[in-house]
């Protein structure tokens, strides 16, 4: 057991400094409703057979979420808008998960639903998780499964960020607060099935989306990931809105996987989301995995340049 678990701490570390490596340094300035992409490895540039290979596999999933359809319940004539791009790309190679991708739903720009969809090497499966990020329950269904997400609770539930500077005036300097604000928050993952091991996950500086909600009186909002080798395992949204007293952070944090998840701002506990053995369809977050035997690519771990 010691063998393996010198073995499976060297492949993560490995795959963590090629992604170290692969983040680069992150624009100053973002467009709200886009993700903020980490810039790829100096003289490694991808070539044309893998980013049509690429394209392709992207096409593939993202036919088979054209189907799915999120609402609010009480509102079931104003879908979700799914993001255009996915907000990132990811791998686990101790799992046997690669060609990962992130995608998005929205609601009037701000986070709604995500999804981490997956090839699953080990049990030839496409993994789909579904995270609820809305501040009220969502509904989902398809044309051949109905309504198979129904959770009941809101996803998450934003609450003034303390002993924070104010928001700034210029979009430029307060991407450069919310990522201060994101790095005082610490993520410990007790990640694993049958011998579990704390790891302290790794903020990624670039924030997966960048948006703002006018009719809320949020001026802007980005989302950060905690990533274990490549895969986001907790999520963190930061808000600048605009209140009586003037613009003030408003903050939300999830989980994105089954284990336990403890998360602390500059050594106060925030939260703590327990290890999940089941995840009935009426929970905010939902891991629903489909037999894909015939699965089209060959499997081969994604590096962590953008998709």
């Amino acid at each position: 057991m010691q063998r393996w678990k010198r073995g499976r701490m060297v492949v993560v570390v490995l795959v963590v400094a090629r992604a170290l490596a692969a983040e680069g340094a992150a624009p100053d300035a973002l467009p709200t409703g886009k993700s903020a992409r980490p810039a790829a490895p100096p003289g490694q540039a991808e070539d044309p057979t893998s980013q049509r290979n690429r394209g392709e596999k992207l096409r593939f999933f993202r036919a088979r979420l054209q189907e799915s359809r999120l609402v609010f319940p009480e509102q079931p004539e104003r879908p979700l808008e799914l993001a255009e791009e996915p907000l990132s790309r990811f791998d686990n190679p101790v799992s046997g998960i690669v060609d990962g991708f992130t995608f998005l739903w929205t609601d009037r720009g701000r986070p709604a639903v995500l999804l981490k969809s997956y090839y699953n090497t080990q049990r030839g499966s496409w993994g789909r998780t579904y995270v609820s990020l809305a501040t009220r329950p969502v509904e989902m269904s398809t044309q051949n499964q109905g309504k198979f997400w129904t959770p009941r609770d809101p996803g998450v539930t934003f609450a003034a960020l303390e002993n924070a500077p104010s928001p700034a005036a210029e979009p430029r300097t307060r991407l450069r607060q919310m990522r201060d604000l994101a790095r005082q928050f610490e993520v410990i993952d007790h990640w694993g099935i049958k011998d579990p091991t704390d790891w302290q996950l790794r903020l990624l500086t670039s924030p997966l989306y960048r948006y703002e909600v006018p009719g809320e009186g949020v001026i802007d909002g980005a989302m950060f990931a905690y990533v274990l080798t490549t895969s986001p395992e907790a999520l963190l949204l930061l808000e600048a809105r605009k209140t009586a007293a003037g613009l003030e952070w408003s903050y939300a944090v999830s989980r994105s996987t089954r284990f336990a998840v403890a998360i602390s701002r500059n050594g106060r506990k925030e939260a703590e989301f327990p290890r999940l053995e089941a995840w009935p369809p009426t929970g905010t977050y939902f891991h629903s995995p489909l037999p894909m035997p015939d699965y089209p690519f060959k499997p081969v771990a994604a590096d962590a340049s953008p998709p």
